[in-house]
């Protein structure tokens, strides 16, 4: 049974939100690998009228990093650095999946879901008071 303070503990919540979200961009991508207009794009150089250059991946692979850090350093750091995470990386995440219009009614589909647990993420960080909590419980450790 839950206590007092793991209800408060928001922060494995968080992280499978994240998860949630990289997991929905991946499948998106996979799901447009199976177009073969997209194949083509990608041999060709260009993807939605943007041309694939180093810089593009190394700025796309930076953008990759921070979705995985905000699902790794959303369980693992203290919870008040944890909010402060969320409530900074979700804007950046929800800004990043509409950087690129869905060109497509699965691709408008897969950004709404994970636009959905991208603002759940934001709206419970932005409520949690993670310190308020803890200063409670501090010395009732043994109670139930």
């Amino acid at each position: 049974m839950l206590t007092r303070r793991e209800t408060n503990d928001l922060r494995p919540t968080l992280s499978l939100l994240w998860l949630f979200a990289i997991l929905n961009m991946v499948f998106r991508d996979i799901h447009e690998f199976t177009m073969a207009d997209t194949i083509n794009e990608v041999l060709s150089g260009t993807v939605n009228g943007n041309p694939m250059s180093e810089t593009v991946l190394l700025f796309g692979a930076f953008a990759v990093e921070l979705l995985l850090l905000g699902f790794l350093l959303s369980a693992v750091l203290p919870k008040r650095w944890a909010r402060g995470l969320n409530l900074v990386l979700v804007p950046l995440a929800v800004a990043g999946v509409f950087s690129m219009p869905p060109a497509d009614p699965d691709d408008l589909f897969f950004a709404l879901v994970e636009l959905c647990a991208f603002v759940t993420a934001f709206v419970l960080a932005w409520r949690w008071t993670p310190d308020a909590q803890s200063h409670e419980d501090f010395g009732n450790q043994n109670a139930t």
